[in-house]
């Protein structure tokens, strides 16, 4: 026992700062544990919340892309969600104007439920080859939400390979 009292007595500082030391991580542990790793089982965590109240099936997308593609402009349109987002991609014929292609574009809002787009953001990718007549382009927009109700579109500029900055 005096070996113990003896041990207390010349440690006691250093016994009470590894206390403290071994509270603090146990601490910053359940706090990383919490915050970081989370309970969540979804990759999107709370964010899709009420989603099941508004269903966009499988039917309902081949439905889209049918009546999409019944244009003669329009080569092949696929389409696929990604938590509160619908991705259209669009094909165009070859010779396929921008603005022809973005005018379809915003045409198939129309064909969309008015209660989807009140809680899904529609993506758009839009693409069409070149001929010699017009300039092929890609192009990605979006229909936001909270957004204006239009589909703002990202700025399409294209390259000059001919030309080099001195």
């Amino acid at each position: 026992m005096k070996k113990l009292k003896k041990f207390w007595q010349e440690n006691s500082v250093l016994l009470v700062l590894l206390l403290i030391l071994i509270s603090c991580l146990i601490a910053i542990s359940v706090v990383v544990v919490t915050y970081f790793v989370g309970s969540s089982s979804s990759k999107y965590g709370d964010r899709l919340e009420g989603i099941e109240n508004y269903p966009f099936t499988e039917d309902d997308q081949n439905e889209l892309a049918s009546k999409l593609e019944e244009d003669e402009i329009i080569d092949k349109v696929s389409i696929y969600t990604s938590g509160k987002r619908i991705i259209i991609t669009i094909n165009f014929v070859d010779g396929t104007t921008i603005v022809d292609a973005q005018s379809k574009a915003v045409t198939s809002l129309e064909l969309i439920k008015p209660e989807l787009l009140e809680f899904y953001d529609v993506d758009y990718n839009i693409q069409a080859n070149g001929t010699d007549n017009t300039d092929g382009f890609k192009l990605s927009g979006s229909h936001n939400v909270s957004g204006t109700g239009g589909i703002v579109w990202v700025l399409n500029t294209p390259i000059d390979e001919g030309t080099e900055e001195e």
